[in-house]
């Protein structure tokens, strides 16, 4: 193999970034892991970080991340099992990450669910490669790039063919950072579900103090499978957050998934969904609840294979203060996709001056035998609505509150699993209080 890393390609903001990648791609570890590390280092090296007005990164500024300092750290971190937050459901399974290291001393899995570290899979599922090994140009890709220069920490979510798990799983990727040492954290993780099967997952990102957390998701789902996928994103206020999740779905495969996003001054969360043969549904949606100088991006690409498929993206806001949300969608129906139903619409809602929504949805149609649409908007609370509830005696403050409820709650009619819907609704409520 060539050396992991040629030191006339990097520059020098991207030097520091990829220091401990060199010492981690040294580390012995299963050949497609090693070449998959030499392979993000390089392109990362390459490509360094989005510019200014560079395709996909116009509305997102990276400042609050290529200004700060956050340095991988390997090493186990030390932590007190008090902070880590109660189990959102009772009756749930959960495993829990911190630092994206797995951690088996305090997780228990579903029965009929193998759930193993990334590296001791890597050594004992085969066929794994084939959904951790990133499709696609990662010079296109920086943040996906890096994540593979450092893969290493993570786990993997295994669900037999027709195995139909009952019980939902917690995962909870719990991150702690300090003054002193702000991590940059690298989790690949793997949701991998066999023919017929099903799961519903709740996955929590929570932490405190300063640090960078670059997760890498993917989700294979078999023929027939069906996964439900509820995400919450509560990153601490100190935090960057940035995921990208790879979904290749196979005939007759179910996903749906919801995201909660709230915490983080940076956050980006990007998903790549191939329905890659016939029958098949793909749901993204989300709520985003954004304050003073928060920045929250999401990108989702859908890409059509094969006909008879259907796809959502509906994600509703709420941004206050200066901050500023982001969307840019896009729907891709190839020729061989007739019949396909597709349909994407973001709405925020702005409740200041200096709040800001910028949108860009796209729908790029081959086939001529479909049904797609698409709609962006933002607005202010309606005059008009306030002034009837006060009317009513309904002090300014509740009447607010009573009217973003209204307009989120038609994003969370969408989420089938009333006990996810239910966390969602008391996160808003809690949120509204502050």
């Amino acid at each position: 193999m060539k050396p992991f890393l040629q030191q006339e390609a990097v520059d020098e903001t991207t030097l520091p970034w990829l220091e401990d990648a060199q010492k981690l791609g040294e580390q012995p570890a299963a050949d497609w892991v090693r070449a998959l590390r030499h392979t993000g280092a390089e392109a990362f090296s390459h490509a360094g970080f989005p510019q200014p007005g560079r395709e996909g990164w116009q509305y997102t500024s990276l400042r609050p991340l290529t200004q700060a300092r956050f340095h991988y750290a390997p090493e186990p971190v030390k932590f007190d099992v008090k902070v880590l937050p109660p189990q959102l459901l009772q009756d749930s399974a959960r495993i829990v990450l911190v630092n994206g290291q797995y951690q088996p001393d305090l997780s228990a899995a579903p029965q009929g669910v193998t759930v193993m570290s990334l590296m001791d899979a890597s050594v004992q599922i085969e066929g794994l490669e084939e959904h951790l090994v990133t499709v696609g140009d990662l010079a296109a890709a920086p943040f996906k790039a890096l994540n593979a220069a450092y893969m290493h920490d993570g786990a993997v979510v295994a669900v037999k063919d027709d195995a139909d798990i009952a019980q939902p799983l917690e995962v909870l990727f719990y991150n702690i950072g300090s003054a002193a040492e702000s991590p940059a954290i690298h989790p690949r993780c793997l949701y991998w579900l066999g023919k017929n099967s099903g799961l519903t997952v709740i996955e929590r990102h929570a932490g405190m103090g300063a640090y960078f957390t670059n997760i890498y998701t993917g989700i294979a789902l078999e023929p027939a499978a069906r996964l439900k996928l509820y995400k919450l994103e509560e990153e601490s206020a100190a935090a960057c957050h940035f995921s990208y999740t790879a979904l290749q779905q196979q005939k007759d495969s179910s996903f749906e998934g919801f995201n909660y996003a709230a915490g983080g001054k940076l956050v980006r969360q990007e998903y790549q969904n191939l329905l890659i043969d016939s029958g098949i549904s793909c749901r993204v949606s989300g709520v985003y609840l954004l304050k003073d100088q928060q920045c929250h991006d999401f990108t989702v690409l859908t890409d059509h294979f094969e006909p008879d498929g259907k796809s959502v993206q509906h994600f509703k806001g709420v941004v206050d203060d200066q901050a500023r949300s982001v969307f840019q969608g896009k729907i891709h129906v190839r020729r061989a996709a007739q019949k396909t139903d597709g349909n994407q619409l973001n709405h925020a809602l702005l409740l200041s001056e200096k709040a800001e929504a910028s949108f860009k949805p796209e729908l790029e149609i081959y086939a001529d035998d479909v049904k797609c649409s698409h709609g962006a908007a933002s607005g202010q609370l309606d005059d008009d609505a306030l002034f009837y509830l006060q009317s009513r005696g309904i002090p300014l403050a509740q009447a607010k509150s009573l009217l973003i409820e209204s307009f989120l709650n038609a994003a969370l009619a969408e989420v089938s699993f009333a006990p996810a819907r239910e966390v969602y609704e008391e996160r808003i409520r809690a949120w509204l209080r502050h």
